[in-house]
């Protein structure tokens, strides 16, 4: 048995096992001094490993005298999709995401968790999917369910454990922050539409995209309730 989880990263076998995760997505920006609470909250669900959280910097605090170096537009759009999905009129920030579907600004660790629990006893489809290593180049991503929720898209997140960053200007100039599974490419790789998936990808065609770990999440059609995750540690060297 592979050793203890370390920040939310799972152990190879129970990647091959298909856990059910409940996935935490919060939207933060190091230009935001209210994101601190959020993200120290995030850093208590990394350690459990029932829960994949991650960490999608978004670039609309970039404005305010501090430049992110993890955000991306990417985030900015993933985060609109699901305000207007919520009816929510703007962008806020904090706010996390639990398993597509419930949302809160993260800083109430007890009301946080409180929704993460609701997510992870809601009745309904969760898909096993299983991902794993598949040679020293390649992670494999199969889902073998007869059950169909109608379309969902397969997505790869690239993530890193740990970023340690001097911030020198904005609303947190002078302090050092630390944030957790920080993810550095989310890419949609297939479509999944019930049945057999078998799907072998590249980590060269997502070079420099996240050095510590990748998780694979299916998430229904237009961004709605994801279905199913998992994640495997690239720290872990590959066992074929």
């Amino acid at each position: 048995m592979v050793g203890a989880v370390l920040c939310g990263l799972v152990p190879l076998e129970w990647a091959l096992a298909g856990p059910k995760l409940t996935v935490v997505e919060l939207f933060s920006s190091q230009g935001c001094s209210s994101c601190q609470a959020a993200d120290a909250n995030l850093l208590e669900l990394t350690r459990r490993d029932d829960v994949l959280a991650l960490n999608f910097h978004v670039d609309y605090w970039d404005f305010a005298g501090w430049k992110d170096p993890y955000a991306d537009s990417a985030y900015t759009r993933r985060q609109q999709a699901y305000a207007e999905r919520f009816g929510q009129p703007y962008l806020v920030s904090p706010q996390t995401v639990i398993n597509g579907k419930l949302h809160t600004p993260g800083t109430d660790a007890r009301r946080l968790n409180s929704l993460v629990a609701a997510a992870r006893n809601e009745k309904g489809s969760c898909i096993n999917v299983r991902l794993t290593r598949a040679g020293s180049r390649n992670v494999r991503v199969r889902i073998d369910d007869e059950s169909c929720c109608g379309v969902a898209e397969v997505l790869l997140a690239h993530y890193d454990a740990e970023h340690a960053t001097r911030v020198t200007d904005g609303e947190n100039s002078g302090r050092t922050l630390k944030t957790f599974n920080v993810v550095r490419q989310l890419a949609a790789v297939a479509v999944w539409q019930g049945g057999s998936l078998d799907l072998t990808i590249s980590l060269q065609d997502l070079a420099g995209a996240g050095e510590d770990a990748v998780a694979v999440i299916l998430q229904e059609q237009a961004q709605g309730r994801i279905i199913g995750a998992a994640v495997l540690d690239l720290r872990i060297g590959p066992s074929d």
